[in-house]
């Protein structure tokens, strides 16, 4: 089948040129399709071997991910090897290793699994035996096979340069495994090989400075490694330490070539003295070496110090060795060792303020023989001088300008330090500038000093801003400093920076390239800045700042200090005078208060004295009686005195009546005042009720605008989760929806809420200086009724003995006469009684209406006093809510993490609850609209009790009116029976026309009385309808409260479970895209594993006898598992 096979393998090739995808498409779905195309490989006929390896590299050329995979799991990386150490090694295979390279440059290229599966088979060991073979031998050899042998190593180099491609996930294992192998120092023999040409040279530096690149275990390590000293290249042994290495001369030991005992050195002393010390190397040789002592310093800070202050101590003991600063600071060196070194310097100086203050310290020049001494960047800047006349040498300025530029920027007092030996410096840059008269590049970097000089300098320079200015905007021109900045940007070495990397030809360092690409606009604004604005410290904004505007700002500074200060002193007098104000006002209200006691001392004296005048009048009422009952024993006859006594019987009936329905009036009316007594209670007691109702009310429209705002917060982050998850559930999007509209909802809730606690505000403040004069006039009318109560019981007693002296008049019947003499002495007694009294009565009210204004005072002292207390207690209150506001936002905090930290925890369950938890999602949209629906009912019921409230006030108060009228109409129906008992007395003698009279004048009274008795009635009726009224708003109130708890309770139930909900969507959602990703994954690693599962298990004792053959390792891993699986082979056969 030799024909067969080789023409089927070349039909196929053929077919691969023509249609890859399609054919890639049909090897793919052939089962073991791959599997046989790689088995070519070991077909022992060369023909149909090379014809096989030749489809490989086509087919994997520009082939996909899956492809590639399958073919490197099929042990292509052992049998490449295999095949090219089979057709001789590296020398002698010729095109078939070419072909072998090719195929594995196209698996590994941009292939983090298959560069794995190349690391950990045990391939780094075999590749740098490989490159070991690059060497060329001690004999001669024939042109082609050292042809064919640079060929091959070219291949290779750059198939090792694809395991350590700068910025993928697998460079710095890749670069752990090579240099473990011994990579490095292979490569750096290959690179100090004189043997070899100068093209793998290079390409084997770079191999070296891609290895260590970024990667700090490597690159401390690589500082110990040596290489061999050529005689074209041999450095002159310095006395010390060169740059951070002590040169020592040592074996080949290291070395990966076998070859006699040569002198070696360390290898960042041969890379300096290949760079700056080796002219007559090529150029792009010491480029390379200059990138590999760029990639030894790159990103590790304690090497480029310890590297920069072994420079600096070598400058100044003089040593002979190559030294990057001795190269910079003396003239006469070679312009290109020159441009490597300030490359070298940048990478030590960017980003790292130390090193700029360490390397501006530097001195140069012997004072003791008389030699001026300059600092390094006078120096630097001395050079820059020179180069740029009388002919200017493009290397030297692009060198020293750009340095320069790298190291002055943000560094104002080495700009300073420049200036001040820069008069003659800055004439040569103008002239430099000029686009028009020089390169491209030299007007370029020339502007760029000029402009950091100008951006960085202050008007205390040497050389002020105010001076500088004119250089550029007169002398070199505003449109000419931008055109060379221009042409700069436009030059290939600096617009195909980010493209191509940085050029081997470019005089230019990348970190000056990377600086100008990111300051080009801050350089073009620079020459359009006021002199008078000066650039702030790094850490400061851009802008800059004006020195005579900070000058200003210092002195409104003081001015605020001393305001402040004065403000204080004024706080601390107020506040001495509102302690001298509490203690008058204490004063005050003691003095009110003895005042007080005073007039209730004379009020007591008052009533003892009335006390005494009526028992005084009581005793002569006695003897009275007493004289009266001697004189009816002188009385009228039998019949005169029947007639009589008939007739003052019925007399004292009538007044008996009238006497009787006073004093029934008099108990209503103090049962009216009992009542009203009890509804003002009720009244205190709903409006302390509705206070408490509505601070409640206020604090619910707190929480309502906290949960809110916290709603408002999330709405963003909800927002963009919901975004994302409406791709996959139509049915979360519409709930996003509807909580967007609950939420305007809410938001519209929230404003009516707010104005409608703003108008109970309103009538809380309104309802309270109305209850402040309630209680004031509550105060003062129980008062009155206290005394009203004393008078009332005082007359009670007079009536009483009255009544006796009527009971003992009754037994003087029949002496009529001398009984009605006796009645009208006492009644006229009675009437002096009662007029003292009401003179008692007006001396009351007099003392009454006094303690009313001290009481008035004492409120007046009071109110005084709480206005100073509240003043306190608001400043001290504001203390505590600023407290309450940092304690609840550190609180929130925790919160927030306690929540991040159960979102975690819950990540796991996800999947399973998001149909609960989008259930929950519309329960807890539809409690927050109950919620609020409960919310607002709350509001309108409590302002229609409030209203109510107020309703039932005004006919409380209508009550306590109409209560009065009726208390006085009871006192003129009391004079005016008075009146009628005087009349009827005077009559008494009369005949039985008299008599009618009286009769008629009773029947008014008795008239008049019932009258007064139906609006007596009628008013009980009325506070009967207003307690009645106040009793329904108290019940309603209280039923309000009750809802508005429940509403609240509802409210922040539902915002509990909406931030529950919104907790778990998030969580779902990133617990989904894991899930996502991982199906994804797991996918695909599943379809490629079926192809190939069948045939690797077939193949895998093979696999790892192979590996062993060749020098491989096997994990212990892998024969743990080889092992366990050879147990359980034997336990199925059991």
């Amino acid at each position: 089948d030799y024909y067969s096979r080789l023409y089927s393998v070349q039909l196929l090739t053929a077919i691969c040129s023509a249609r890859p995808e399609r054919l890639q498409e049909c090897i793919l779905s052939a089962p073991l399709g791959v599997s046989r195309l790689v088995g070519i490989l070991d077909d022992a006929r060369d023909a149909v071997r090379n014809a096989g390896l030749v489809l490989l590299v086509d087919l994997t050329s520009g082939a996909n991910e899956d492809l590639r995979k399958i073919v490197a799991f099929e042990d292509v990386y052992g049998k490449v090897f295999a095949l090219i150490q089979m057709e001789g090694g590296l020398a002698e295979a010729g095109i078939t290793a070419q072909d072998c390279l090719s195929l594995l440059a196209h698996l590994i290229k941009g292939s983090s699994s298959n560069q794995t599966m190349f690391r950990e088979g045990g391939c780094v060991t075999q590749m740098v035996r490989l490159v070991a073979e690059a060497f060329p031998p001690n004999e001669e050899e024939a042109a082609f096979v050292a042809q064919g042998r640079e060929r091959a190593t070219w291949g290779l180099l750059q198939l090792l340069g694809l395991f350590l491609e700068a910025g993928e996930s697998s460079t710095p294992q890749n670069q752990a495994a090579f240099f473990r192998m011994g990579s490095a120092q292979v490569l750096l023999d290959l690179g100090f090989c004189a043997d070899l040409t100068t093209p793998l040279r290079i390409l084997a530096l770079k191999c070296a400075a891609a290895l260590i690149a970024s990667n700090p275990p490597i690159q401390e390590a690589f500082a110990a490694l040596t290489v061999e000293v050529h005689a074209s290249s041999e450095p002159t042994k310095p006395s010390g330490q060169v740059n951070g290495t002590k040169s020592t001369p040592s074996s080949n030991r290291g070395s990966a070539r076998q070859s006699a005992e040569k002198p070696r050195t360390y290898v960042i002393e041969a890379l300096l003295d290949l760079t700056l010390a080796s002219p007559q190397d090529e150029s792009s040789l010491r480029a390379a070496g200059c990138t590999l002592i760029q990639a030894y310093l790159a990103g590790h800070d304690r090497i480029r110090w310890h590297f920069l202050q072994r420079a600096i101590a070598g400058h100044a003991e003089h040593e002979q060795a190559a030294n990057v600063l001795t190269t910079l600071l003396h003239p006469g060196a070679e312009p290109q060792s020159i441009v490597f070194a300030s490359w070298i310097v940048a990478d030590l100086l960017a980003d790292h303020p130390e090193a700029k203050a360490a390397l501006a310290a530097v001195r140069e020049g012997n004072e003791n023989e008389g030699e001026d001494v300059l600092t390094s960047i006078q120096a630097l800047g001395s050079q820059l001088q020179s180069a740029l006349q009388p002919t200017p040498d493009e290397r030297l300025i692009a060198a020293y300008a750009g340095l320069l530029t790298l190291l002055l920027w943000e560094f104002a007092s080495g700009v300073n330090d420049l200036l001040s030996e820069g008069s003659g410096l800055l004439q040569a840059l103008v002239t430099g500038a000029n686009p028009n008269s020089g390169d491209a590049v030299v007007a370029g970097v020339a502007a760029s000093l000029l402009g950091t000089l100008y951006e960085f300098s202050t008007k205390d320079s040497p050389i002020p801003r105010r001076t500088l200015a004119p250089l550029l905007t007169r002398k070199l021109g505003r449109s000419k400093y931008l055109e060379a900045l221009t042409l700069l940007r436009r030059h290939p070495a600096v617009r195909d920076a980010d493209l191509e990397g940085p050029s081997e030809d470019s005089l230019l360092s990348a970190k000056f390239i990377d600086l100008f690409m990111n300051e080009y606009t801050r350089l073009r604004r620079a020459v359009d800045k006021d002199p008078g604005v000066e650039v702030l410290p790094p850490s400061a904004a851009e802008a800059g700042v004006d020195r005579d505007v900070l000058d200003e700002l210092r002195g409104q500074l003081q001015a605020t200090k001393d305001a402040l200060t004065q403000a204080q002193q004024e706080a601390l007098t107020a506040s001495q005078q509102a302690e001298q104000d509490r203690l008058t006002s204490a004063k005050e209200l003691q003095t009110s208060t003895s005042e007080v006691e005073r007039l209730r001392k004379i009020n007591e004296a008052m009533q003892n004295g009335h006390q005494s005048e009526l028992e005084k009048l009581a005793r002569e009422h006695e003897q009275a009686r007493q004289q009266a009952a001697n004189e009816q024993q002188r009385a009228f006859g039998a019949a005169k005195a029947e007639a009589d006594r008939q007739s003052e019987a019925r007399l004292r009936e009538q007044a008996a009546a009238g006497a009787q329905k006073v004093a029934e009036l008099e108990r209503r009316i103090a049962e009216l005042g009992n009542e009203k007594r009890n509804g003002q209670k009720q009244h205190a007691d709903i409006t302390r009720q509705l206070d408490q109702l509505t601070s409640r009310h206020t604090e619910l429209g707190n929480q309502e605008q906290q949960v809110r705002r916290q709603l408002e917060d999330l709405t963003p982050r909800h927002s963009q989760l919901e975004n994302e998850h409406a791709r996959m559930k139509e049915e979360v999007q519409k709930a996003k929806a509807d909580l967007e509209t609950t939420k305007s909802d809410a938001e519209k809730r929230g404003e009516l809420a707010e104005r409608l606690t703003a108008q109970i505000k309103e009538l809380r403040e309104e309802l309270a200086g109305k209850d402040d004069e309630l209680a004031g006039e509550r105060k003062g009318y129980g008062e009155l009724e206290k005394e009203v109560e004393e008078l009332k019981t005082k007359l009670e007693s007079a009536e009483k003995q009255f009544a006796e002296a009527e009971k003992r008049a009754k037994d003087a019947e029949g002496k009529v006469g001398q009984g009605e003499q006796v009645v009208k002495a006492a009644k006229e007694e009675a009437e002096k009684a009662a007029k003292k009294a009401e003179d008692a009565d007006g001396k009351l009210k007099a003392a009454e209406q006094q303690a009313k204004e001290a009481e008035g005072k004492v409120a007046t002292a009071e109110k005084k006093a709480k206005d100073v207390e509240a003043k306190l207690q608001a400043a001290e209150k504001k203390a505590k809510d600023a407290e309450g506001k940092v304690t609840a936002a550190e609180q929130k905090a925790k919160d927030v993490e306690g929540k991040v930290q159960a979102a975690e925890k819950k990540a796991k369950d996800a999947e399973g609850k998001l149909t609960a938890a989008e259930k929950k999602a519309k329960d807890a949209e539809g409690k927050v609209t109950t919620a609020e629906k409960n919310a607002k009912d709350a509001e309108i019921k409590v302002q229609a009790a409030e209203k109510k409230a107020k309703d039932a006030e005004g006919k409380v108060q209508a009550a306590e009116k109409k209560a009065k009228d009726a208390e006085s109409k009871v006192q003129a129906a009391e004079k005016k029976a008075n009146e009628a008992m005087k009349d009827s007395s005077s009559k008494a003698g009369n005949k039985k026309g008299g008599e009618k009279a009286n009769d008629k004048t009773a029947e008014d009274n008795n008239k008049k009385v019932t009258e007064l008795e139906t609006k007596l009635a009628s008013l009980q009726k009325e506070v009967s309808e207003a307690q009645a009224t106040a009793s329904t708003a108290q019940t309603t109130t209280a039923e309000t409260r009750a809802e508005l708890e429940k509403a609240r309770t509802d409210l922040s139930a539902a915002q509990e479970a909406l931030e529950k909900t919104k907790s778990d969507l998030e969580t779902l959602k990133t617990k989904l895209d894991a899930a996502q990703e991982g199906e994804k994954s797991a996918k695909e690693e599943l379809e490629s594993m079926l192809l190939v599962m069948g045939d690797i298990e077939a193949k895998r004792d093979g696999y790892r006898s192979k590996i062993r053959e060749m020098g491989g390792e096997v994990s212990e891993e892998e024969e743990d598992e080889s092992s366990d699986d050879d147990g359980d082979e034997d336990e199925d056969e059991e």
